[in-house]
């Protein structure tokens, strides 16, 4: 755990909540039809219940996480800027990757190759990943500048 110097306190917003919320209703998809496939096709039910369950925890831990600051790996002398920045990619993570596990179950479901769809939601990921580098880099500039 990191022992950052800054004590950040993370509250309830209402991007948080809609966060939280698109994030279950699509993991929430995701098992009804999984549980449909399970009764249609049983190996691939199973397969698509064990995905949703192994990625609905991941998504369930990075919504927890961004509630703990604490864990966060960044430097001592980071300002409180950063962790919003950190909070903020945290969510958009676990919705993105609530929307993959939906986007897989119902490849399965309709019986499409998923191939396409995870190309797109990787590209997203990648962009993602640049605005939050872009973004932290930004906020230690600003800091720098103070």
């Amino acid at each position: 755990m990191n022992k950052n110097n800054i004590n950040f306190q993370v509250c309830r917003t209402k991007e948080g909540t809609i966060t939280e919320l698109v994030c279950g209703v699509l993991l929430l998809m995701s098992l009804i039809l999984s549980l449909i496939l399970l009764i249609k096709v049983r190996e691939a039910g199973v397969a698509m219940l064990i995905q949703t369950g192994v990625m609905g925890f991941g998504v369930i831990l990075m919504l927890v996480l961004a509630y703990h600051p604490k864990t966060f790996n960044v430097p001592d002398d980071s300002p409180a800027e950063l962790y919003v920045v950190t909070i903020r990619f945290l969510r958009y993570i676990a919705v993105l990757t609530a929307l993959m596990t939906l986007g897989i179950t119902l490849s399965a479901f309709l019986g499409f190759n998923p191939v396409a769809m995870m190309c797109a939601l990787g590209i997203i990921f990648v962009i993602l990943m640049c605005w939050y580098l872009y973004q932290s880099m930004k906020t230690k500039r600003n800091k720098h500048h103070e």
